[in-house]
């Protein structure tokens, strides 16, 4: 019902009711005067506690899943300055600090920035001694600079975390196996060799060693090794024996991988190949040294 229908003792105060509510969605703004980095984080409401800091960029962060293209962008730059914001508004807080900039680190490395994802990582490293962050954040580095082919960067990266004692078993196989494929593109093969039998021989994961036997056994396929080859094959088989012999579900993943490396296909071609050309060559010695036909040469009626 229109409200004038229903009189002016009810319109007046009605009407002066709308006018002089507040906003139910209205906030105060908020004071952000330690912001001094990214203006875009002035945007960002300030927490009485680096955790809750943390938890509302976590939050942004979530935000983003469903979304696709602009949408999607805008989702992920909220989220990285709510990181950064922590870093302006809790900088003394070492442990936060390394979180939020791991955390800006992995979304600008989505969004393919790379230069922007290893500043936000070197943070981490830098403010997370005493937390994961460190060594996370420093084999990431490696990561971007070997897919960047900055090879000397990310090679020194990878022996950063070799030499870091709080450094898991898994993350130095990690750093050994990269850093073997690092040394293959600098034609370093022996170096890529080495790192990679490290995993191979004392690789906390099963899989992981096999990843390592399977790159060396296709370095030897690419020098032309295929006896070399074969020896590594061999040798992935007899080490990892007795766990493709469980009859679980790792035991099954290993069977799966072993039959599935890369390097028995490729050993398979190289044989074959060398075969044909053996063959061939075969042929032409055979073809040159036959005696000649009496016959040859004269025209048949």
């Amino acid at each position: 019902m229109n409200v004038s229908m229903r009189g002016p003792g009810i319109a007046g105060p009605v009407l002066s009711m709308l006018l002089t509510a507040p906003a139910a969605t209205q906030v105060a703004p908020v004071e952000v005067a330690a912001i001094r980095g990214d203006p875009r984080a002035e945007s960002v409401p300030r927490f009485d506690t680096a955790a809750a800091q943390l938890a509302h960029a976590a939050s942004l962060r979530s935000a983003m899943r469903g979304k696709e293209g602009d949408a999607k962008n805008a989702s992920r730059r909220a989220a990285i300055d709510a990181y950064r914001a922590v870093k302006e508004y809790f900088s003394s807080d070492a442990r936060a600090c390394a979180e939020a900039g791991f955390r800006a680190g992995e979304l600008l490395r989505s969004a393919d920035d790379t230069a922007g994802a290893i500043a936000e990582f070197q943070v981490a490293k830098d403010r997370g001694a005493d937390t994961p962050f460190r060594v996370r954040a420093e084999l990431e580095i490696a990561h971007l600079h070997r897919r960047a082919q900055e090879n000397e960067k990310a090679l020194a990266s990878y022996e950063a975390v070799l030499a870091d004692p709080t450094a898991t078993a898994g993350q130095r196989d990690d750093a050994s196996y990269w850093s073997g494929h690092v040394c293959a593109a600098e034609k370093k093969i022996d170096e890529a060799r080495k790192a990679w039998q490290r995993v191979a021989d004392h690789g906390e994961d099963p899989l992981d060693r096999i990843r390592a036997w399977d790159c060396i056994a296709q370095s030897y396929v690419e020098a032309g090794d295929l006896e070399g080859a074969a020896g590594a094959i061999e040798k992935c088989h007899e080490a990892l024996a007795e766990v493709s012999a469980e009859e679980t579900k790792l035991g099954e993943r290993v069977r799966n991988a072993i039959t599935s490396m890369r390097a028995v296909d490729d050993l398979q071609r190289a044989v074959e190949k060398r075969d044909k050309v053996k063959s061939a060559a075969k042929k032409g010695d055979a073809g040159a040294n036959r005696a000649p036909n009496p016959g040859d040469g004269k025209k048949k009626n």
